[in-house]
């Protein structure tokens, strides 16, 4: 289970508006701020309950282990984490707006995509020192 700080709480909210602001324009949806409203709601509360449920920031450390250099370490571990994030998030998300489309089309439409992004906002809020 996840240690919580201020600093994941805050992480978790970035990835959110980030994931569901990108899953919208990309996938076309109006950009209403109920909906967007919404959709970062849903997206935050996903990933706070994927980390009740799952160790992932333990799954991202045994998967950097596999590499001996520090930045591929932190890169893989990283990459791993949000995989995990984003693939629950904006599976959540193409639940909520396949609206009678088949689910899984919705979130293909968009996952590559989100998976690329979160990476890298993932990135920047790994860099960003800790106190």
């Amino acid at each position: 289970m996840t240690e919580w700080k201020l600093r994941v709480v805050l992480c978790d909210l970035v990835l959110a508006i980030v994931i569901n602001t990108s899953a919208m324009l990309i996938g076309g949806a109006p950009m209403e701020p109920v909906a967007w409203y919404t959709g970062v709601a849903c997206a935050f509360f996903t990933n706070v309950v994927v980390q009740l449920v799952l160790p992932v920031p333990l799954i991202g450390q045994y998967a950097g282990k596999l590499f001996s250099n520090d930045k591929v370490r932190l890169a893989v571990s990283v990459f791993v984490e949000n995989l995990v994030f984003v693939t629950c998030i904006s599976l959540t998300m193409a639940f909520l707006q396949a609206g009678g489309r088949p689910v899984i089309d919705v979130w293909l439409q968009t996952y590559g995509y989100l998976v690329i992004i979160g990476y890298i906002t993932s990135l920047i809020l790994a860099s960003i020192p800790q106190k």
